[in-house]
């Protein structure tokens, strides 16, 4: 029985290791095909963002306040370095030590939620300007753009905050949500890409 058992036991955990990695690969998939959907999709609104400003005689449109540069630049600082540091607290959990990664996910929270609220603010100081999402073309494409990344980024910081509780809960199990980690790292950076090309596209250019 005890010969029959031990050599179970090697079976049994080649199994589950085959089945953890199998699972991995799906997520991975899984959300590849979520971020390339959403890629189409903010293609499709720097697309029409372009046509725009082609089509414009004129932009901004006369009598139109011009957007802001520090506050968005702050904020692409507060996204990169957010990603930043979910990155470092991964690659150090795959090195085996997972006591950085609880900080990691909360700094990078914060930062998220940050980034919220610099945004917030910026809208708020082009509404007293004057821009409006009925301002025409300018002002709905300005507020459509930013509201809708805005809208992925307040995903993101809530998927980071509930990361951050599962991994101060698991640390009583010996238990560390890489997979959910590694999947939430990449819609992050994700995230962070869009709003780098975003500042560039639609502050700068």
């Amino acid at each position: 029985m005890s010969t029959g058992a031990s050599a179970a036991s090697p079976a049994n955990a080649a199994t589950g290791a085959r089945s953890s990695a199998a699972r991995d690969v799906d997520a991975a998939v899984g959300m590849t095909i979520l971020l390339g959907a959403w890629v189409m999709l903010f293609a499709a609104l720097f697309l029409a963002y372009g046509v725009v400003r082609v089509q414009a005689d004129e932009w901004p449109p006369f009598g139109a306040p011009r957007l802001p540069l520090v506050v968005p630049g702050l904020n692409t600082l507060l996204l990169v370095a957010s990603s930043v540091v979910v990155r470092l607290g991964l690659a150090r959990a795959r090195r085996g030590d997972t006591a950085t990664l609880l900080p990691a996910t909360v700094v990078a929270t914060l930062l998220g939620l940050a980034f919220i609220g610099a945004q917030i603010a910026s809208w708020r100081s082009m509404l007293a300007r004057g821009l409006l999402p009925s301002s025409g073309v300018y002002g709905s494409v300005f507020y459509a753009l930013t509201g809708f990344h805005a809208l992925h980024v307040a995903g993101g910081a809530v998927a980071l905050a509930l990361l951050a509780i599962q991994i101060a809960r698991g640390r009583h199990h010996n238990r560390t949500p890489l997979r959910a980690l590694r999947l939430t790292a990449l819609y992050w950076d994700f995230v962070a890409i869009v709003w780098v090309a975003m500042y560039v596209a639609v502050y700068w250019l």
